[in-house]
């Protein structure tokens, strides 16, 4: 397969070369007279309302010049010749258009063109509705991009019921979500764990606020606030390379004409005793001013959430016959209240049709108030066993404040000076994670020798006890309090980034673009970590014995035969005065050895050219390369001395230098087939690569600095057909040959169970992705969206103990992801039923693969329903609604084989119903 990659694209390139070659030649012959050179810009919007059309095809009729407008509905063809043309406008889901053009001497050619969205059904012309206008949108830019890219529009985005990017995404064909609580937080692309894949916004990459890691939280960011989502599947050399399975772009909106939209929603979460209300706001406002050179757009979310889950979770073991015996189980229940807030600011300033200035910027801020309680069963296999029920809460409402904060703000500009145009784009985000004040008690009971352990059904396992601990906390004299300890956790991840792009147009065939980045990246984690104990143990737990909740419910989502019973409450453990005489005070340095700083540079540059060969062919050939350089202070824990020591990382530095190659053939106005082989790249997590050493009871945690990237060579091929009825069919192939993945290696052969972070070996990565969207011919208004992704994966080389010759797949790899939806759009009614199902797959999160396949850890199949509507009242105001989770799916992890459940988590359904207003 390597031999056959590298003929490819050998034979590509030198094509490619001589096609360079042979169009600058061409550009150069001498010609005879003087023929005048003419520009045409303008903007494309829809006839009915004025909104900007991106994605649309402008072209000179009779000549190979063109152009695509951008997200505000622009374009600019330069370069034309002659002292009149036709200007040709085409754009699925709207009527095609000619504009003749005379132009005077010395001035550009300004079109506004206004088109109709209506399309030509048999015989009949038919005015395409709300919800055709979003995928028409969006399939306008994805049929006319460059990649392998799928688009969703925002008029699409709000015809699901997704409140946030990550459940948005979960619609495009082969992605896959991890979710948290109910709601999409990670994506899966292609096969590929989130740590794989990238997330932009505006083209810029975004930092994480999870602690560890690189990975984007998709549930930062509300949908509404997003004009278009782009995931891009391919990579050129003018796009960053750190994205294996794709980039997903969040472009927020920009200006165009004027707008003001206002929406006002509410509902509620079903599931008993955590659920409460759901509340949503959000509004729009832009305007263009100075004769249209002055654009600006400001967008705002609110949303309130009060929900909850109940949840199951055991560990299990071998025993010396080979049967699966319970180890550990847990009972849990979570009470959340999550609000997010965005806001976001878009302006541009049109100096002329050569020069414009434009600045984006976007702010998030989600706030999680958790309470959890846990019951957890521990050594069940010994002849007595202990209970330990444990509180988390905080001082902030009573409850643990997760305090999310992510901000991107981006200012750059265009500059067309005939041949050679620049743009420039400097840009500074930031995420940060604060946790204040979070407070755990443990109170436990010990050498309980009256219970028994059920596991006839491995996938519902209960352990019984006596009934002095089956209803939990109680002053029978049988519990004691454990630990009680508060942590402040802090983490920030920025960014610096200034990017620079020349592109040189050497003829109207042959085009050359090259540029470089700069990015200066900083991470760090600061917590604080603090044992209390009470001075007066007996009036402490006095105290808690008159401060205890009952948590049973009629039902309990994992099964009625799971009660949590009493816990210490909530107000109770937030109320305690822990810096009063009444506590000893006592750091825990293990805790400390979590912290770290990192500092990161990448710096890139690359060089490429589009040669449209044909009428139909175009190639695209260059090289990118990155060179980056990383830097890290730690701490190592010994748990002999009890010491904490500060320690850093020698500065590492390596260099990639990365190919890539694209051919986009178009049979006609709407057939393309495109081939691409590229490379890309994921770098290692932040706390991966620092040299810390961590203690956690009977395991041992330590970084690993010589990580390498992992590297992956792609190949892709896909054939789209785009439907005059404003739909799309495809079916595309890729392959990816992916090296020194990274892995956490489990070794057992001193008292402690050692965990590090190694390159675990290689693996590829192949799979068959097919997409339809099409109107029903049979019934008017009645719309199918299908799609559905095979994914086989497997490990080479790989670098763990015992596991060589397993056939495994990576991680985070599903063999199967299917979406479907089924919408009818009658007049002023639009309903649409939706399905998303993945097929399990082993957990991408660390430790999930074990030493052994039984401790494999797999996240389960899922399938997901949802319904949503609207009824238009008229063309300012409409009412809609949404029904979340129609299928009640849990989030279910296995631990070997599918019944042995590892974990099990409920969310019950959730719906909502408001007015949005377009004024």
């Amino acid at each position: 397969m390597k031999k056959k990659i590298r003929k490819v694209f050998a034979f590509c390139f030198l094509a490619l070369l001589n096609g360079v070659v042979s169009g600058t030649v061409t550009a150069a012959e001498p010609k005879t007279g003087v023929v005048s050179r003419h520009v045409v810009t303008g903007r494309v919007f829809d006839h009915s309302d004025g909104m900007s059309l991106p994605g649309v095809s402008v072209s000179v009729k009779g000549s190979r010049q063109g152009a695509i407008t951008d997200q505000s509905g622009y374009f600019k063809i330069d370069n034309i010749a002659g002292n009149s043309v036709v200007v040709a406008v085409s754009c699925l889901g709207y009527a095609s258009a000619e504009y003749p053009v005379s132009f005077l001497s010395g001035k550009a050619s300004s079109l506004a063109i206004g088109l109709k969205p209506e399309l030509l059904m048999g015989r009949e012309v038919v005015v395409i509705g709300e919800q055709l206008k979003g995928q028409a949108k969006a399939l306008n830019q994805q049929k006319n991009s460059d990649n392998i890219t799928n688009i969703i529009a925002a008029d699409q985005i709000g015809k699901f019921p997704d409140s946030n990017m990550g459940d948005a995404l979960k619609r495009i064909p082969g992605i896959s979500v991890f979710g948290d609580q109910g709601e999409a937080r990670f994506a899966h692309i292609r096969g590929t764990e989130p740590r794989f894949n990238s997330v932009m916004i505006n083209g810029e990459r975004i930092p994480s606020a999870e602690a560890e890691g690189r990975s984007v939280q998709l549930d930062l960011v509300p949908a509404d606030m997003i004009q278009t989502i782009e995931v891009n599947k391919t990579f050129a050399p003018d796009m960053d390379a750190d994205a294996i399975g794709g980039s997903v772009n969040l472009i927020t909106k920009v200006p165009s004409g004027k707008r003001v939209s206002v929406t006002a929603a509410g509902g509620a979460n079903l599931i008993e005793g955590t659920g409460g209300g759901r509340y949503q706001f959000a509004g729009t406002y832009g305007d263009r001013f100075f004769d249209g050179r002055l654009g600006v757009v400001v967008s705002a979310s609110y949303y309130d959430n009060s929900f909850g889950s109940d949840d199951i979770e055991a560990a299990w073991e071998r025993d010396e016959d080979g049967k699966a015996v319970l180890d550990e189980f847990e009972i849990r229940t979570y009470e959340i209240q999550r609000i997010r807030r965005s806001l976001s600011a878009g302006l541009d300033y049109r100096f002329n049709e050569n020069h414009l200035l434009k600045f984006t910027g976007i702010y998030n801020w989600r706030e999680d108030w958790e309470n959890r309680y846990r019951a957890s069963y521990k050594d069940l296999l010994e002849d007595k066993a202990k209970i330990v029920y444990q509180d988390k809460a905080g001082v902030d409402k009573n409850a643990r404040l997760e305090d999310q904060k992510m901000m991107s703000f981006a200012l750059g500009g265009e500059h067309d000076f005939g041949r050679l145009s620049i743009d420039w784009q400097a840009s500074f985000a930031k995420a940060s994670e604060e946790r204040p004040n979070e407070r755990y008690i443990d109170i436990i009971a010990e050498e309980i020798d009256d219970f028994a352990v059920d596991v006839s059904n491995p996938r519902k396992p209960l352990v019984s006890v006596s009934d002095a601990f089956s209803g939990g906390i109680s002053d029978n004299g049988k519990w004691k309090r454990d630990e009680l300890t508060e942590e402040y956790q802090y983490s920030e991840d920025i960014d610096t980034n200034f990017a620079l792009n020349l592109k040189y147009r050497v003829s109207d065939a042959v085009k050359l673009k090259f540029g470089g980045r700069f990015r200066d990246k900083s991470k760090k984690r600061n917590n604080e970590f603090y044992e209390y104990d009470p001075v007066d143990g007996d009036a402490f737990m006095d105290s808690v014995y008159g401060n205890l909740t009952d948590l049973d419910k009629e039902r309990f989502l994992a099964g009625d035969k799971y009660q949590p019973g009493n816990f210490v409450s909530s107000d109770f453990l937030g109320s305690l005065d822990l810096d009063s005489d009444d506590f000893d005070k006592e750091e825990a340095l293990e805790e400390l050895a979590e912290n770290f700083t990192a500092k990161e540079q990448i710096k890139a540059a690359y060089a490429m050219a589009t040669w449209d060969a044909t009428e139909k062919l175009r190639i695209i050939g260059g090289v990118r390369l990155e060179h980056t350089r990383n830097e890290y202070d730690a701490f190592f824990y010994d748990d002999d001395a009890d010491t904490l020591t500060p320690v850093s990382g020698a500065p590492k530095e390596y260099t990639n230098v990365l190919p890539y190659i694209h051919l986009l053939y178009r049979f006609d106005d709407r057939t393309n087939i495109r081939c691409a082989y590229t490379h890309s790249l994921a770098r290692p997590d932040y706390f991966d690569l620092a040299p810390y050493r961590q203690l956690d009871e009977d395991s041992i945690y330590i970084g690993n600095p010589s990580l390498e990237p992992t590297i992956s060579k792609n190949i892709d091929v896909i054939i789209e057909r785009y439907l005059g009825n404003v739909g799309v069919l495809s079916a595309g192939l890729f392959y990816k040959d992916i090296s020194d993945f990274i892995v956490t290696r489990k070794t057992t052969d001193s008292a402690y169970a050692l965990y590090q972070p190694v390159n675990g070996g290689d693996g590829s990565v192949s799979g068959i992705e097919l997409s339809a969207q099409f109107q029903m011919p049979f019934l008017k208004g009645l719309g199918l969206y299908l799609n559905y992704t095979y994914t086989d994966s497997q490990i080479s080389n790989f670098n763990i103990e015992g596991r060589e010759t397993d056939d495994l797949p990576l991680p985070g790899s599903p063999e199967h992801t299917f979406n479907a939806s089924l919408s009818y759009e009658n007049g002023p009614f639009t309903v649409r039923f939706s399905g998303n199902y993945h097929s399990d797959f082993i957990d991408s999160e660390e430790g999930s693969i074990g030493v052994n396949s039984w401790e494999d850890r797999y996240y389960d199949s899922s399938f997901t329903l949802d319904l949503n509507g609207a009824y238009r009242f008229s063309k300012e105001l409409q009412l809609f609604f949404e029904i979340s989770n129609l299928s009640n799916q849990p989030m279910r992890f296995y631990q070997g084989e599918k019944q042995y459940v590892a974990q099990e988590e409920w969310y019950d359904r959730k719906f909502l119903v408001g007015l949005k207003a377009d004024l």
